[in-house]
């Protein structure tokens, strides 16, 4: 009976090898994904409703927001931050909501504004009408063709070819076509748009719009009566 021990032993073993095999993969993957994990938590540390740790906090005030396209003071004590995509219908609904922060909290001091371009692949025109608005901004006229771009949206979205109404768009807020198309057809913006893209995959940004009030993330549409008392709040606080 005692040699038959052995060769029962290897049996067993040979049976279990495949599960065990299995189990140690499962365990690595699971790592892995631990791993990554605890990478995005150091850019972006999720909360209620997000909220950006102090080292990202630093790094957008001395690197990351002079990629984006700012309006207001430089020192405001509260800086909004948006990704948006030209072709995301939230994000034209929250273009009303953004025009407002900027007529209100950012002209009366209180808030500094920055827009970053973060175009999915799913939307056809987004890439191409951030070009032409970063274009825009080449001749100064950035915000006018910024606010027209999403006003008319509805309109050039579905279309096979969104070029002849970011030109029309662009007759309408003061822009020089023969400029903009020269810039558009050489990409000339395109390294700012994917340098902003970039950013937002840095940082975790999953979706469009993207709020960011001071450290507090919103992913999705956010009222401007919250946004106004977050400021307010983190004014006083001194955040």
């Amino acid at each position: 009976m005692a040699r038959d021990v052995q060769p029962q032993r290897n049996s067993l073993y040979t049976a279990l090898l495949p599960t065990l095999l299995i189990l140690g993969a499962l365990i690595i993957i699971a790592l892995f994904v631990l791993w990554l994990s605890n990478n995005s938590s150091a850019q972006v540390s999720s909360a209620d409703s997000g909220k950006l740790n102090a080292e990202v906090m630093q790094k957008f005030k001395t690197d990351y927001d002079q990629l984006g396209v700012a309006v207001g003071d430089a020192d405001a004590p509260i800086t909004i931050r948006e990704f948006g995509d030209y072709q995301c219908p939230s994000c034209g609904a929250f273009e009303p909501t953004a025009t407002r922060i900027r007529k209100e909290l950012v002209a009366s001091g209180k808030a500094r504004f920055v827009f970053f371009d973060f175009p999915l692949a799913m939307h056809q025109h987004a890439q191409e009408a951030a070009v032409a608005a970063r274009c825009a901004e080449r001749q100064g006229k950035f915000w006018p063709y910024h606010e027209a771009l999403y006003a008319k949206q509805s309109k050039w979205a579905s279309l096979d070819d969104a070029t002849p109404t970011f030109l029309d768009i662009a007759v309408e807020s003061g822009v020089d076509t023969q400029k903009l198309k020269q810039c558009v057809a050489q990409d000339a913006t395109l390294d700012s748009i994917q340098q902003n893209r970039d950013l937002g995959e840095k940082i975790g940004i999953r979706a469009t719009p993207t709020i960011m009030v001071g450290s507090s993330v919103f992913s999705g549409g956010v009222s401007y009566e919250r946004i106004k008392n977050l400021v307010a709040a983190q004014i006083a606080s001194g955040e």
